[in-house]
């Protein structure tokens, strides 16, 4: 019932929106062809935009979306119109900027497919990106995007890191992130700021190395190393009666015993989020009393609608 209830409210606000583009409608057009050279634009940016929610959400073709518009306001742009106004509109992207403190955060990175022309137009003209790359802070707790970075195909992961958690994470956050981002100038990043490391370290670390402190100490933390004065001890799991077969299974086992601690398996609503913005199942969650996920994929652009 609970999901029933969250379509139809998500459906309604996608109709809702359009309902209230319609309604200034000749206002933005007459501000729009204010001292404009040739022919007047026939329908303005806003309304453009939000019959493309309208697409993305019910995902039909252009001309089922023209026809769909058409027989519910009774009239709408023909679909070469949509489509070629798309393609031209400068969007306003808008970023939540909360204030709250102790923040949970996770960032990750995603493909964002392009186009799917590939051998007449890279023959033609020349190979272009495939895909372009979406990396992204969100709050694992208020499903928001904190910040985000779009790239090209070719950047990785980790160099968009520093860029990204700079202007939103604040002293006091925890940032969660998988092994891409396992790296010593991260580490040391977020102790400076005090930021609390949420990454994962891959398991071919190794407690001897040097050049980055902090990292040292997520390495012991994560696999239970011992520090070098301690290394020829008896190694605590002996006591606890513990039997490993083998250095890996040892270091899975603590690693997994850090993720319960720090709560990393949270970590995972960031690819709920980009499932979300991608269409796909993952927009499910929505905020108790509140509207569904605030980046269902009828909102995946983030645009501003007044």
């Amino acid at each position: 019932m609970e999901k029933k209830d969250c379509l139809q409210r998500r459906s309604e606000t996608v109709i809702a929106k359009i309902n209230r583009v319609l309604l200034k409608e000749p206002q933005r057009l007459t501000v729009m062809n204010k001292g404009k050279e040739g022919r007047p634009f026939l329908y303005s940016d806003d309304l453009i935009i939000a019959i493309s929610f309208f697409r993305s959400y019910f995902c039909p073709k252009l001309r089922q979306t023209e026809a769909l518009v058409r027989r519910i306001y009774g009239y709408s742009p023909d679909h070469t119109t949509i489509d070629r106004r798309l393609s031209t509109i400068r969007p306003e992207w808008t970023v939540t900027k909360s204030e709250r403190k102790g923040r949970l955060l996770a960032i990750d990175a995603t493909g964002i497919s392009v186009s799917n022309r590939r051998g007449y137009r890279d023959s033609r003209y020349g190979p272009e990106p495939k895909f372009y790359k979406l990396h992204a802070v969100v709050d694992v707790e208020e499903m928001e995007i904190v910040d985000f970075r779009l790239t090209s195909e070719h950047v990785a992961d980790n160099r968009k890191f520093l860029a990204v958690v700079r202007e939103a994470a604040r002293r006091g956050d925890t940032i969660y992130a998988d092994g891409a981002y396992d790296a010593k100038e991260n580490f040391s990043f977020l102790e400076k700021k005090g930021i609390r490391s949420g990454i994962k370290i891959r398991q071919t670390a190794s407690p001897t190395a040097p050049g980055c402190l902090p990292r040292k100490k997520a390495v012991m933390e994560q696999f239970s190393f011992l520090p070098h004065s301690h290394l020829e001890k008896t190694h605590p799991l002996a006591e606890k009666g513990m039997v490993f077969l083998n250095e890996k299974e040892r270091m899975k086992y603590w690693q997994q015993k850090w993720k319960e601690k720090v709560g990393y398996g949270r970590r995972w609503l960031v690819e709920s989020f980009f499932s979300a913005f991608s269409g796909g199942s993952g927009s499910a969650y929505a905020p108790e009393g509140g509207s569904p996920c605030r980046t269902s994929s009828s909102r995946r652009r983030c645009f501003t609608i007044d």
